[in-house]
């Protein structure tokens, strides 16, 4: 079954529900093949409205048909499957092919992505004597 939405929120809870039956899916199926699945998932979302109200469990609904997606959403949550988490637009990578940002805003996140920093020759050559440090979240190899 397919659900459409007009409104952010609802495509937004929608796609939020999509991913935890997704995550469902995925630990009954490493289940099945006889790995033992104890971790939470961690779900991160844009939109700190949805975010907000499927974290918190007395949220009230002012729409119905949301109903089905919220509580399948906190039953997973309930459970300690998932941990949902708003991340900010400034902070989210994706964000850069859905919105129109400028190039100073954009490049800090983007440079990691498309840069491995570091001397990546030493670590082909003789990876024992690297060792990793961490660098506002990428992992580069350097060489003592």
């Amino acid at each position: 079954m397919r659900w459409v939405e007009s409104a952010t929120y609802g495509t937004e809870f929608v796609a939020t529900r999509t991913c935890v039956e997704r995550d469902v899916d995925l630990r009954n199926t490493l289940r099945y093949l006889g790995i033992p699945v104890h971790k939470q998932a961690y779900l991160f979302g844009d939109n700190e409205s949805v975010v907000n109200s499927s974290t918190t469990p007395f949220a009230k609904l002012h729409k119905r048909h949301l109903a089905l997606s919220f509580h399948r959403v906190r039953e997973a949550m309930a459970a300690k499957n998932i941990a949902y988490y708003h991340i900010r637009s400034e902070c989210n990578p994706s964000d850069m092919l859905s919105k129109n940002w400028g190039f100073s805003t954009t490049w800090p996140m983007l440079r990691p992505l498309l840069f491995w920093e570091g001397d990546t020759i030493h670590m082909i050559l003789s990876p024992e004597e690297n060792k990793p440090s961490s660098t506002r979240g990428v992992t580069t190899f350097t060489r003592e």
